[in-house]
């Protein structure tokens, strides 16, 4: 059972979880499936918990695990023939042809090249493509950079200040040096983007800005465009964060199984100016109707996407619903849940909140009260409520009664740029904003909201088995939990410096899991030990905006690979051989 989940499903999630073990047991039958082993040799440096890669070139599915003392097993897969490499920046790697059988182990050696040079990079380097809205370079930053601290980068002083308050919750730690350098007049139109009410940020339709002069002065907008303007002015030298080396601890490693699939998008509609939609997603959701079904958000594809993972055939798994509107946007739909067989989404730049009938494919949307607001994330409560955040800042808070299919809006705050929010067991909302140091609860028995203080802002959120609340601060590089029993709120500080937690999940352990895009990883929190284990993504330079988890503690995400946008799993110990029937 999804532990988030109202309490009004928890039949549905025992179902849900007979029914996977028994598709998995059909599915991953070991007699039919093999194996591919070896060893991982370099010219030079160490081969260390490097990345592993199987692609599949017929069923478009990779497996990515890890190695250990120059070793690598990936067990389980499907007969087909394999593209077999390691996945590191400071290797070439062969790339080697592997015919997999049913009930066989194929062997297959790689033998590196050092190429040098790769662990030594910036932030910007180092983070996801998928990030470069924030300020990371589409081309990865390829220029020689001095690396520096924060302080020597930013240097202190009262605009900077602003930028801590302000921005630096939602554009992160390489939002700004990456986007230059600039003249006055681009780092002007640049910071005017974000007080325009039709400034088109995040491609929100026209009517509320993402910062607002009661949240940042005139004169202080006015000082930080000097000081970016100083800083990363035409004809500054190139700098960047210098990041820590990630740590591969071996023994973990080694028992994780990443597993990627690609999927056959179609073209949408065209829209009004005439071009079809992109490709690109967003959220996921795992199923609690159809394990093994994966929902995906198409934010900038206008499409919301069925993946059925436990089709191996390539052309089939993947089926689309475009959203249909009167303006022929592209809706940028967001956030996804699935609630009591229907399927519910929140759009950023359609105004709509959409509902989808998995049965009959038949999409319905209903306006959300406030306009240009951009709708960002939902979850439901056990009372047939969906509560959403709007990205821009509206200070509102939304309710949509799926019964009554009525809205209600709250302004708890003022200065709210809405993110994440989840519900609790208690049918309590938790949300939190890009710009507030806090996380705020509402009481549906009381009517009453509370703030709970953090050092810096949050992302997203999750809940744990004990019903404690997990934020992610995505500027401050730390993870913190807020008990509602005793209302403390402790802070965790991640170990690498200048990393950017975007989201976190619980797994069935109660394990956290922590998407961290400067360092391209996930990393596992052992909340008895307080380890922090970082588990490279199985593609160089990725991001994933959102987790999610299965009922069988399979997180699921979007990711990137070589092909396009993707959905991609990982089992913390999937790298381990099925029992056979003999045994």
């Amino acid at each position: 059972m999804r532990i988030v989940r109202p309490p009004t499903r928890l039949i549905q999630a025992i179902l849900a979880l007979s029914a996977v073990t028994v598709i998995s047991m059909a599915a991953q039958n070991p007699e039919a499936s093999g194996a591919i082993i070896g060893s991982v040799t370099a010219d030079r440096g160490q081969v260390v918990g490097l990345r592993v890669k199987a692609r599949d070139a017929i069923h478009k599915i990779a497996y990515t695990v890890f190695t250990l003392k120059g070793r690598y097993q990936i067990y389980n897969l499907p007969p087909s023939t394999y593209e077999l490499k390691v996945v590191e920046p400071e290797f070439e790697s062969p790339v080697q042809t592997v015919e997999v059988k049913a009930g066989e182990t194929a062997t297959a050696n790689l033998v590196l090249k050092a190429l040098g040079g790769g662990s030594d990079q910036g932030a910007g380097a180092r983070g996801s493509m998928a990030q470069r809205s924030y300020g990371m370079r589409a081309d990865g930053n390829k220029r020689a950079v001095e690396l520096v601290d924060f302080d020597t980068l930013y240097p202190p002083g009262p605009a900077r200040d602003v930028l801590v308050r302000a921005c630096f919750g939602c554009h992160g730690p390489v939002a700004f040096h990456n986007r230059g350098p600039m003249s006055e007049a681009g780092w002007r139109r640049a910071v005017d983007r974000m007080f325009d009410p039709a400034g088109r940020v995040a491609n929100l339709s026209p009517g509320v800005p993402i910062v607002s002069y009661e949240t940042v002065s005139r004169e202080e907008k006015e000082s930080v465009i000097k000081y970016l303007t100083s800083n990363f002015g035409s004809g500054s030298r190139p700098r960047d964060l210098k990041t820590d080396p990630i740590p591969r601890d071996e023994t973990e490693l080694a028992q994780a199984l990443y597993i990627q699939y690609e999927l056959k998008r179609g073209q949408g509609p065209l829209l009004a100016n005439g071009r079809p939609p992109g490709n690109r997603i967003h959220s996921v959701f795992a199923s609690l109707q159809e394990p093994g079904v994966i929902w995906v958000s198409g934010n900038h594809s206008n499409a919301i996407l069925r993946v059925d993972t436990r089709d191996l055939n390539y052309l089939t798994r993947t089926k689309e619903y475009w959203i249909p509107n009167e303006q022929k946007i592209d809706t940028t739909p967001h956030g996804i849940i699935e609630y009591k067989s229907t399927v519910y989404w929140i759009e950023l730049s359609g105004d709509h909140l959409g509902q989808l009938d998995p049965r009959t494919g038949e999409i319905r949307r209903y306006p959300l009260p406030t306009k240009g607001a951009g709708g960002h994330s939902l979850w439901a409560d056990s009372r047939g409520n969906l509560w959403y955040t709007l990205f821009a800042e509206a200070n509102t808070i939304g309710k949509f009664d799926t019964r009554t299919q009525q809205f209600q809006e709250f302004q708890p705050v003022t200065g709210w740029t809405g993110y994440g929010i989840i519900v609790d067991r208690q049918d309590r909302v938790w949300v939190v904003g890009l710009s507030s140091k806090f996380t705020l609860m509402h009481d549906q028995e009381t009517g009453q909201w509370k703030s709970y203080p953090t050092t810096t802002p949050s992302r997203r959120l999750a809940i744990d088995s004990d019903g404690k609340v997990w934020n992610a601060e995505y500027f401050g590089n730390k993870i913190a939990v807020i008990d509602p029993v005793s209302d403390q709120v402790t802070e965790y500080d991640l170990p690498l410096k200048y990393g950017n937690p975007d989201d976190i999940w619980p797994d069935s352990d109660d394990n956290l899991w922590i998407e961290n895009a400067v360092y391209s990883a996930l990393v596992k929190f052992d909340q008895k030990t307080k380890k922090f284990t970082y588990f490279p993504f199985p593609e160089i330079r990725a991001h994933t905006p959102k987790l999610d988890r299965d009922s069988l503690g399979t997180i699921w995400f979007t990711l990137r690979d070589p092909s396009g946008p993707g959905i991609a799993a990982f089992k913390p110990k999937g790298n381990v051989p099925m029992k056979r029937a003999s045994e």
